[in-house]
């Protein structure tokens, strides 16, 4: 039987009280415009609510999920930390046989990245971070909690009659693009947004490895310390026994211009970035594009050019460690 209205349950961080304002206000327009939506508030004003099994229940039985994302957010997601950690273990398992299921919201100004869990890199969100655009975007969310598509898709028309041009120059080649010329000019600017770009990727790729491993493995977990925007440090344990641990930071330590990324693996002391074992440099190509590189890992430096390759052999050198 068809339900009356569809229920929408929200999931939100309790960043401050002028967010949870925002959150509630998002709830009671939904209802206001037939969606049974709740929130976490809703529930616990009138009884006594087990909040865990209330997440389990609302995450298994409302017909839409919204997460709010924010920075504060996707931090307690990526630690597992309080009631946002508590449904990021449950979401996990469940986003990959249900992503219609969950529909992200955005309230983020800056990089949103920075608001994006590990495991939901790569998923659109609706994006409510400018309150100038709420009466737009609400409307592209009613669309999604309804299933009504926003643009009227035209029907596939009659095929055209095509023809082949035919190519009597037997003499071209890839001359041109030899005596053109390219001006292109890339900047201190260009280099240092690409590596704090890349900075991010490399996390949330082996964030992504670590947690598939984990899932994998009952007796493997891992931490991940982030001890500022630009370092973190991540530890792995077998059978609750550390075994191994790798530093990220970005930084310059040669006084250049441009950043790097510097790795340093095994045990060390967290408040010194003097000692390293590799470093990730960008490089420029004959074609004006950004490309990373490993400078100290003679393996890896000649295949691994972008931010997955490099994840893929900083993980290689992790692993190799973890069965000692």
């Amino acid at each position: 039987m068809r339900k009356e209205y569809p229920t929408v349950f929200i999931s939100y961080s309790w960043d401050s009280e002028e967010h949870e304002n925002w959150v509630v206000f998002l709830a009671a327009k939904l209802r206001e415009n037939g969606v049974d939506a709740t929130i976490d508030k809703f529930e616990m004003q009138s009884k006594t609510v087990n909040l865990n099994r209330m997440m389990i229940e609302k995450i298994k039985n409302s017909d839409k999920i919204l997460l709010i994302l924010t920075e504060n957010y996707a931090k307690k997601a990526d630690a597992f930390q309080g009631g946002v950690g508590y449904e990021t273990n449950l979401l996990i398992r469940y986003i990959k046989d249900n992503p219609d299921k969950i529909i992200l919201i955005m309230r983020h100004k800056g990089n949103y990245k920075e608001a994006i869990p590990f495991y939901l890199d790569g998923f659109y969100f609706i994006d409510f971070s400018d309150d100038g655009q709420f009466d737009i975007k609400f409307n592209e969310l009613l669309h999604r909690i309804f299933q009504v598509d926003i643009i009227d898709v035209p029907k596939v028309g009659a095929k055209p009659k095509l023809e082949p041009k035919r190519i009597n120059n037997d003499r071209i080649t890839n001359e041109t693009s030899i005596i053109i010329p390219n001006f292109k000019e890339i900047t201190d600017l260009d280099k240092n947004k690409f590596m704090k770009r890349s900075y991010s990727e490399i996390l949330s790729h082996l964030s992504d490895f670590a947690e598939q491993t984990r899932q994998k493995n009952s007796n493997f977990d891992y931490e991940k310390d982030i001890i500022h925007s630009q370092k973190t440090i991540m530890r792995f344990y077998i059978n609750g026994m550390e075994k191994y641990a790798v530093k990220i930071w970005l930084g310059n330590l040669f006084g250049g211009r441009s950043l790097n990324i510097y790795l340093s693996y095994g045990r060390f002391n967290i408040d010194s970035d003097n000692s390293f074992n590799d470093v990730i440099e960008c490089e420029v190509t004959e074609t004006k594009d950004l490309k990373l590189k490993m400078t100290m890992n003679f393996m890896a430096r000649n295949n691994a050019s972008d931010a997955y390759g490099i994840a893929v052999e900083i993980w290689k050198q992790i692993v190799q460690y973890l069965g000692y």
